[in-house]
């Protein structure tokens, strides 16, 4: 906007020099001007953080001590001992809903291993990162300290290569793969023998095989199944008292004190137990409804800023759990309307009555719907119900 004299307004930007132009014969004066940076100012509106440590809120966080899980970390313990002697350690399935810990305390248990003697070493993977036998594989030869040529190489070469470099090891190597039901039944069936069969100097493979689901294993090959030698631990869902615990060490750790108040945490333990007791829901909510807080410049967590990072909480963890799922899983589920009868949903789809209760189960297993049997006079039904927002599930 020019002021008196031809001279524009100048308040809170910088003045660069003045350069003077003739038009005609008039003369104005234009001070060329350098707009404000959009950065200034900020360090004023956020100066008050919530957080004193985000990695706290992280999910590849590993806390000094793990809450409610006593039992599974005595029996994980107990499980591996005999690797302190190199002696032959069971392979183990550890299974439970999401978000109960497992990954959590197999990680815990094997660093603290690893500390305490140099004769056990671990990889870690996800298998729905690494999904391929020969993904796999190629890893387990990396960790032993070597690198595949650009080529590739076969599957037999690879073996091959991985034997060599396990006989001339001097430590017992346990193999983490996590979310193990995510690779194919061919390929995990084919891996998990490749990995039983190795022995050498009274060293072996073990193998922690973590999922949601135990009954994966009955998928696999009867010649895979019974060289495993599983033991299983189960982790239950956590209970809300669990999952409070849980959040005020996290609190405690990461959170600027006077951030959030009691009553919140109370809504965000509740919140996570009607996810299926899930720790990761209510861990990843609190950081969530943080940023959003430090965003808004406030100095604490409200209940609207909860509130709003709820829903976007459940969108996400649709979303995450929808990628997985097949086209005609994902018609069944569209399909579904809340406290829908198996037998109306068959005359819905155009698929066969056996496809849609294996997609079903598949849809129950990942906790999308929920199915209730009931009976009327003779008859035995089957009750579908949805286990989110509809709203939310025609929005993805």
């Amino acid at each position: 906007m020019l002021m008196g004299g031809g001279v524009l307004a100048t308040q809170n930007l910088k003045v660069m020099p003045t350069k003077t132009i003739s038009i005609n014969t008039f003369s104005f004066t234009f001070i060329l001007l350098m707009k404000k940076n959009i950065f200034s100012g900020m360090n004023n509106k956020y100066d008050k953080p919530i957080f004193k440590d985000e990695t706290i809120f992280y999910p590849d966080y590993l806390p000094e001590k793990i809450l409610s899980r006593d039992a599974q970390l005595k029996e994980l313990t107990y499980l591996l001992k005999p690797l302190l002697n190199l002696k032959k350690a069971n392979n183990l399935l550890i299974y439970g809903p999401p978000g109960t810990g497992k990954t959590l305390t197999s990680v815990f248990v094997l660093k603290e291993l690893c500390e305490y003697t140099t004769k056990v070493k671990y990889i870690y993977f996800n298998v729905i990162k690494d999904n391929t036998r020969y993904s796999v594989l190629s890893g387990l030869v990396s960790f032993f300290g070597d690198a595949l040529p650009r080529r590739g190489l076969a599957i037999d070469e690879i073996l091959s290569r991985l034997n060599e470099f396990f006989s001339k090891s001097y430590f017992s190597p346990v193999i983490i793969l996590d979310e193990i039901d995510k690779m194919d039944v061919i390929d995990s069936s084919n891996l998990l023998y490749d990995l039983t069969r190795f022995s050498s100097n009274n060293k072996f493979f073990t193998v922690i095989l973590i999922t949601n689901h135990k009954s994966f294993i009955l998928d696999l090959d009867k010649r895979t199944q019974s060289s495993l030698f599983l033991s299983e631990i189960e982790y239950p869902k956590y209970k809300p008292t669990e999952i409070k615990d849980i959040l005020k060490e996290r609190i405690d750790y990461g959170l600027v004190p006077g951030s959030i108040n009691e009553d919140l945490i109370g809504y965000i333990s509740g919140f996570a137990s009607a996810r299926g007791g899930d720790a990761r829901i209510a861990i990843d909510l609190i950081y969530k409804a943080g940023k959003e807080a430090e965003k808004q410049g406030l100095q604490e967590i409200t209940r609207d800023v909860l509130l709003s990072s709820a829903k976007f909480v459940d969108s996400q963890k649709l979303s995450e759990k929808i990628k997985y799922l097949s086209k005609e899983e994902i018609d069944v589920l569209l399909a579904i309307d809340d406290g829908i009868v198996t037998t109306e949903l068959y005359c819905k789809l155009n698929l066969s009555e056996r496809a849609i209760r294996r997609y079903l189960d598949t849809l129950e297993k990942l906790e999308l719907i929920k199915i209730d049997s009931y009976r009327t006079g003779k008859a035995q039904k089957r009750r579908v119900s949805l286990r989110m927002d509809p709203e939310l599930l025609r929005r993805m």
